[in-house]
């Protein structure tokens, strides 16, 4: 052996085997899927352009770890959600149905004086107009082609055990752009819903979204009631606007 050589390395029967354990491992990538309008795990050799837009890779590790079935006898709020498509729970969230976040944008200083704190947050998928909607103020409309999976997220805790958060978000300076989006004038107008997970509100796309089409979430009693109770300790009413935080007026 000369200097600093390392027994084994180098040598040609290992880098066969590294090789060959490297070829092993499966890639998948996070695409949207033209077919259907929706988001879809696939195995990078899968990959066809024409039905498919990359999203992001993605490792074997990442996709092992995703859609372990929960009972719903062991569901844990701040880990599992619920997929409506397969009826069941899942930790972090479905395979066959997988999620992704879009974030808020992040507004710079200089921006302040220009714009309200809420609209300076929207993503570059959207934009704030008037509504389509009568009497309901200004809406979130798509941009760009929204697929079935995507989710927008509050970072306002709600709830907490037994305990239950109210946090205003009638002040744009102080809120989010998701204080814009309305409740639609009839449950199959929806193409939101909302759901909780680790103690936080998100709003998740169930139909494709056009460009050009209004966001809105369906505030009935099967979600707005799981989340928000009234003083009284009754149901809230459905209100116009988020059902997830207590305005002292609908409308932006």
């Amino acid at each position: 052996m000369n200097g600093m050589e390392i027994p084994g390395l180098g040598y040609p029967e290992v880098l066969i085997k590294l090789k060959e354990e490297e070829k092993q491992k499966k890639s998948y990538k996070l695409v949207l899927d033209f077919r259907d309008g929706a988001l879809s795990i696939i195995e990078t050799n899968r990959l066809c352009e024409e039905v498919h837009r990359e999203f992001r890779d993605l490792s074997e590790a990442e996709v092992d770890y995703l859609g372990t079935e929960i009972n719903d006898h062991a569901y844990d709020e701040n880990l599992d959600i619920h997929c409506e498509k397969c009826n069941k729970f899942y930790r972090p969230f479905c395979r066959l149905h997988p999620l992704f976040k879009i974030p808020d944008r992040e507004p710079r200083k200089e921006e302040l004086s220009t714009k309200v704190y809420s609209q300076l947050t929207l993503p570059i998928l959207f934009r704030i107009e008037e509504s389509k909607i009568p009497n309901a103020g200004l809406g979130v409309i798509a941009s760009v082609f929204i697929p079935i999976g995507m989710k927008d997220g509050y970072a306002w805790l709600i709830k907490n055990g037994d305990k239950k958060f109210y946090i205003d978000g009638s002040d744009p300076k102080r809120s989010n752009w998701l204080r814009y989006i309305n409740s639609p004038r009839h449950e199959d107008e929806q193409n939101m819903i909302a759901f909780q997970t680790n103690s936080r509100i998100y709003y998740r796309v169930i139909k494709p979204i056009r460009i050009d089409q209004e966001l809105l979430v369906w505030y009935g009693s099967s979600y707005g009631g799981e989340f928000v109770e009234s003083e009284d300790g009754g149901k809230s009413k459905k209100p116009v606007k988020n059902p997830f935080i207590c305005t002292p007026r609908n409308g932006p």
